[in-house]
């Protein structure tokens, strides 16, 4: 290093050559003091790092099966503290808990991707979706007592642009933001009028890839340098959310689908009812569940500090059912075509399986982590069910702008809908419902009211009535309708109206 003058003042190489010599000391001595912490732990860790409970978890009746081993134990302590105990909603808690806690300092193998994930339940309202929220916090709060920077893992803020997102992340690698109703945040990303909610948008489809070893999430600039945010390494943000599927649903835009941003989300939908009530819901969480994750969050935290990552094996097992599962995406993304948004559904369910596989494998040994044969199946079937869900509601027409496809199979489930009524149910304007009924034929007017306020016909760029008249027209291209003659509506049934009859 030469000489350098800093305001008259001349400071000699030999100086500032010492100085760089003992920042290099200081910095290789905080390491060295890190990296012994992180080996004492691992040394002090009962079990080497493995889960052991007391027994196995009662099974619980569900949709969806408990996750294996220690990510199962915590999804069933949400379950059981929760007073209407729904499975999906326990499993979304837990896995984005564990996202939180193990998402920076973990990674998949190729392509070495970070833990952290995005998951979105979808539930009708009044089923008890809250139980996410409380259970995660129970278990920060016990955990807190025994590792005091358990609460640093788990964030309930809500982010209202990208800037301030930014910002969180800088301040902290690796958290799960659980988010209240993020149907209406994605309602408001959806818009184009709103800068900060589109902000917000790009910021969390970049975040999402950043979490590995060696990515670098872009900072913030400002015209005051004062206010600006540096560029980060290896950020592990991840982000759970409970919403209504008429709210979440309607707010998916095609650019949503089509720009990646939807295909990092894990949509996990619950259709049942609202369960029985919980009359002894369990208060705190078992002692060896506490003791075990705050070990995790620990040995999380000194690596987040000596910048270390771990990679998550795969077991033979384990692979063959994850690379089954990325061919299977591959053959649906090819037979998607055209369509998009079919594509995005797709395009990341196999990373995603890899991450959840991952986290549970970190969840049963923190120390020397393995994805087994049982962690991948269950991470397949749960992206799997997710897909299958999300892709039954695009070929009904109930996402967002909707497509032509799936406005006429919407159509055709109204009119069905129509046909299978009770009788007692039918719209009392007419006058002969039951005998129409009979003759497998359906009133347009019965269609346009069912169908005036579904966003996929409401905000078609001609407006509800083109979309309509379009979709009905495809249903008759297709030989799936028929319309009815006037003479023979108005002799036989009294009907002054147009109606179609079904040919299903």
């Amino acid at each position: 290093m030469a000489d350098k003058s800093v305001d008259g003042v001349t400071f000699s190489a030999a100086f500032l050559n010492s100085g760089e010599a003992d920042r290099l000391h200081a910095k290789a001595e905080v390491e060295a003091e890190r990296a012994a912490k992180l080996a004492q732990a691992a040394a002090r860790a009962p079990n080497g790092g493995a889960y052991a409970a007391d027994g196995p978890a009662p099974p619980v009746q569900g949709a969806l099966p408990m996750p294996p081993g220690f990510v199962g134990a915590l999804a069933q302590f949400i379950y059981e503290q929760a007073p209407l105990p729904v499975p999906e909603v326990a499993i979304v808690g837990a896995l984005g808990l564990m996202a939180g806690i193990v998402g920076r300092a973990w990674h998949t193998p190729a392509p070495h991707a970070g833990l952290n994930l995005y998951v979105v339940l979808v539930a009708r309202s009044a089923i008890g979706k809250e139980a996410m929220h409380s259970g995660i916090a129970k278990v920060i709060t016990a955990a807190m007592m025994q590792c005091q920077v358990a609460g640093n893992f788990v964030d309930f803020n809500d982010y209202v642009s990208g800037p301030a997102l930014v910002k969180a992340c800088a301040a902290n690698p690796c958290f799960v933001n659980v988010a209240g109703e993020i149907g209406h945040k994605f309602l408001a990303m959806s818009k184009d009028n709103d800068a900060s909610m589109r902000s917000l948008r790009k910021v969390l489809t970049t975040l999402y890839s950043k979490s590995g070893p060696g990515n670098v999430a872009g900072g913030i600039s400002y015209s005051s340098q004062e206010n600006n945010v540096a560029s980060m390494q290896s950020v592990a943000f991840s982000l759970i959310g409970e919403t209504t599927p008429g709210t979440f649903y309607d707010s998916i835009t095609d650019s949503m689908m089509r720009d990646g941003f939807m295909s990092r989300f894990c949509v996990i939908e619950y259709g049942g009812d609202r369960p029985e009530w919980n009359a002894t819901p369990v208060e705190h969480p078992p002692r060896e569940l506490v003791e075990h994750i705050a070990r995790i969050m620990a040995h999380s935290d000194l690596a987040i500090g000596g910048d270390k990552f771990q990679e998550v094996a795969v077991s033979e097992g384990a692979r063959a059912t994850l690379d089954a599962f990325r061919l299977e995406c591959h053959h649906a993304i090819i037979a998607a075509g055209d369509d998009e948004r079919k594509r995005a559904v797709w395009n990341r369910a196999h990373l995603n399986a890899l991450r959840v596989g991952a986290l549970l494998a970190v969840g049963d040994n923190y120390l020397n982590p393995v994805v087994t044969a049982e962690q991948a199946e269950w991470a397949v079937m749960l992206l799997r069910h997710g897909v299958v869900s999300f892709l039954k509601r695009l070929d009904a027409g109930e996402v967002g702008e909707g497509s032509d496809g799936g406005r006429e199979q919407k159509v055709l489930q109204v009119c069905r809908d129509f046909l299978l009524m009770p009788p007692d149910k039918l719209p009392s304007w007419l006058k002969h419902g039951k005998a129409m009924q009979e003759a497998g034929i359906v009133p347009r007017r019965y269609i346009q009211q069912k169908t005036q306020r579904l966003t996929a016909f409401e905000n078609h760029n001609l407006g509800h009535t083109a979309a309509l008249n379009m979709a009905i027209k495809t249903a008759m291209t297709n030989g799936n309708l028929l319309e009815v003659k006037k003479e023979p509506l108005v002799e036989q049934y009294a009907f002054f109206g147009q109606a179609y009859r079904v040919l299903l």
